[in-house]
């Protein structure tokens, strides 16, 4: 990715922008706050240059720092934000933007929105959080079954690292009430598809019969029982070749704030 202010000379270039006072009027921001966000913006595009330079490793430790202690602040997301709403006024393609990469204009305004998405997540994570896939149309049944589709792209949530654990950890929303009161009905949950591996009583996310449920899984010969623990639920007994297991489900969080 670009630096900031690599972006900011591509966007000046391609509305022939004269002077600082051009960029302004163009980015919709008050022209001294423009000057000095530019300002920072070089000066940190100068030390990232001076970094690839330097051959000293304690110096090139500090200029890491230095740069690593600059990636929140202020003037960097007033100027992504400009960049924004720029791209989605003219239709600009941001990988463009950011990256140089063409086209200079998008297709579709739907391409915005993802990308648009995938920049401001770079804000909000931080060495303390994580940002987890979650397909809010997607629901992992704790009922009678719910069909999903595949073709759903997925939003994501931010969450500290310390509520979730593991790598490769995917959301989904969980509907009806079968799994209660240990998941209620609505809750997210969080489902680590690398543990795919049947563990006595613990809670996974299954393909069965072409619906996705989340249920207590049991081995029993050469069948899978599909445990609720509600017990106005059924147990459903499997063959093993008809079950595929999408993952463990590794935590849960009831909200009724994420959509």
């Amino acid at each position: 990715m670009s630096t900031i202010y690599e972006a900011l000379l591509r966007i000046e270039e391609l509305y022939n922008c004269k002077n600082m006072t051009d960029t302004a009027d163009l980015l919709g921001m008050p022209k001294n706050t423009f000057y000095d966000n530019k300002r920072k913006a070089k000066a940190d595009f100068d030390k990232i240059q001076e970094l690839e330079n330097e051959t000293n490793p304690i110096k090139r430790d500090i200029l890491k720092k230095a740069i690593s202690n600059n990636k929140q602040k202020h003037y960097s997301n007033a100027l992504y934000h400009q960049f924004i709403e720029l791209a989605i006024k003219d239709n600009l393609n941001l990988n463009w933007i950011f990256n140089g990469d063409l086209p200079i204009h998008n297709d579709s305004s739907e391409k915005i929105a993802k990308i648009v998405q995938s920049h401001y997540l770079k804000e909000y994570v931080t060495d303390d959080t994580v940002a987890v896939p979650y397909f809010q149309d997607i629901k992992a049944s704790a009922g009678n079954g719910y069909f999903n589709s595949e073709d759903d792209e997925p939003d994501f949530i931010v969450l500290p690292k310390t509520m979730i654990k593991g790598k490769n950890i995917n959301a989904l929303r969980v509907h009806g009430d079968s799994m209660a009161p240990n998941i209620k009905p609505d809750s997210i949950i969080f489902i680590d598809l690398s543990k795919k591996k049947l563990k006595k009583a613990c809670v996974y996310v299954v393909r069965y019969e072409d619906e996705v449920y989340v249920k207590r899984l049991e081995e029993l010969d050469d069948h899978i029982l599909l445990r609720s623990d509600n017990i106005s639920y059924s147990t459903i007994t499997a063959k093993k070749e008809d079950v595929h297991i999408i993952g463990q489900v590794v935590n849960s969080m009831s909200t009724g704030n994420i959509e």
